[in-house]
């Protein structure tokens, strides 16, 4: 059940700005209502509530019966984007008769994976001749490529590997005509709106395979898709959200923020003010005291539900042998002595006795020592908030490929683990 919706999740999900769309329709269709961050709020009691800021974050909240100050929140955070090629605000550029558009390196992205590939254009045009208009963009009907130079032609015609020049080596080529790249996009979109949005006034574009996600393996054990750093995260957060929908005395909330592969710090990301400013009206609520803000986050809780990197069975030094999960597992919860994510002894040992008492498997996985890593927006949630949290992931290979794998099973796992975070009565340690 849940590997096929979220199949159906992926394919509708091929931007940030078609993610949180997404989520924001599955939330109105299980009766939460969408706030406006600008408007006065009234929230009532066992209420659930959502709110879309620039339309790549998106936070969704039950309210709680009881006060926040009293019961707190337990808050799930994900990130809705990932490593891609974005297009350059001026992107044009024609090489003899090839028509290509330029692009940009967002993130860190496994960028041979881009090459040679069937590849479209997502994300959201900004049109209008008096007013503007947002319209997402998800344009199969325009495939273009990234083509790698020939090894004939390159001067290092012996070597397996090659260093890429990011400011050049990735124009994409679009076609071999007269019509610059960006009017084709306009023309494109005109062609599928069945309208004319008008001028192109500001555009936020990316690189997306066109291949579409599928389950592979014996048994479909295993899914194939872009993205699933971190809409896999996102998924499952959601969906333990929607299929909860019992009020409890505390308020459960998710946080899907962008940006986070940059550092999270746009208004759109983890580092904004977004979750706090909730969390103040989460508890005004109440009609309770200034002080009952810090009451409310001495009780919560943050878990930051990101992706966890499995054991590749041709690399197996890459990972630490002792703290490597496997697919089809379960989570692993995080850790790393570097503070790279977010760790709580206390509130680690109530998700852990959360997840057994609801028989969930966990894991666990830390870097070694000797080689890079990575991060979350774990410890940005957790300083920003002042709230203690952990961090959790499900096992992947192949993390910022264009192309990545996650074990199907690990999907249940992930919603019945956040679930029983969500319901059980459990008390974190304060």
């Amino acid at each position: 059940m849940y590997p096929e919706r979220f199949l159906a999740f992926l394919e509708k999900s091929a931007s940030p700005y078609h993610a949180v769309a997404e989520c924001a329709a599955q939330l109105t269709a299980a009766g939460f209502t969408e706030l406006a961050e600008s408007a006065r709020w009234q929230l009532e009691p066992g209420k659930g509530y959502f709110v879309v800021r620039g339309g790549k974050a998106i936070l969704a909240w039950r309210q709680g019966l009881a006060s926040a100050a009293e019961e707190g929140v337990r808050i799930i955070v994900a990130h809705t984007d990932s490593p891609v090629l974005k297009v350059r605000p001026r992107p044009d550029m024609k090489s003899r008769n090839l028509r290509c558009l330029t692009t940009e390196i967002y993130g860190g992205p496994l960028l041979y994976t881009w090459l040679d590939r069937d590849l479209k254009l997502t994300g959201a045009l900004y049109c209008g001749e008096t007013a503007i208009e947002r319209v997402l963009v998800d344009l199969d009907e325009l495939p273009v490529r990234a083509v790698s130079l020939a090894i004939h032609l390159r001067q290092d015609k012996g070597s397996d590997t090659y260093t890429f020049e990011r400011e050049k080596d990735f124009a994409i080529v679009v076609g071999d005509g007269e019509t610059a790249g960006l009017d084709l996009i306009h023309n494109a979109v005109t062609q599928k709106l069945g309208r004319d949005p008008g001028p192109i006034l500001s555009f936020d574009l990316e690189l997306n395979t066109t291949d579409k996600p599928k389950l592979v393996g014996e048994n479909g054990r295993l899914i194939s898709a872009q993205r699933l750093d971190n809409l896999f995260s996102c998924y499952t957060a959601l969906t333990a959200l929607i299929e909860n929908p019992a009020p409890t005395s505390w308020t459960n909330a998710i946080a899907l923020y962008d940006s986070e592969e940059i550092g999270s710090r746009t208004h759109t990301g983890a580092q904004s003010n977004t979750m706090d400013g909730i969390l103040h009206r989460i508890v005004a609520a109440s009609g309770t005291a200034e002080e009952d803000i810090w009451r409310a986050k001495a009780r919560s809780v943050v878990i930051s539900a990101d992706m966890a990197h499995s054991e590749h069975p041709a690399f197996v030094s890459a990972t630490d042998p002792v703290t490597v999960p496997e697919l089809n597992k379960g989570l692993a919860l995080k850790s790393g002595a570097m503070g790279n994510y977010a760790i709580a002894p206390g509130a680690e040992a109530w998700f852990s006795l959360t997840c057994k008492k609801a028989g969930v498997p966990l894991q666990r996985f830390r870097y070694r020592c000797d080689h890079g890593r990575g991060s979350s927006i774990g410890p940005i949630m957790t300083t920003v908030l002042g709230i203690t949290g952990i961090d959790v992931g499900s096992p992947m290979l192949a993390m910022h490929s264009a192309r990545e794998m996650a074990g199907a099973e690990d999907l249940a796992f992930a919603i019945h683990a956040f679930a029983a975070a969500f319901t059980t009565e459990e008390k974190l340690p304060v």
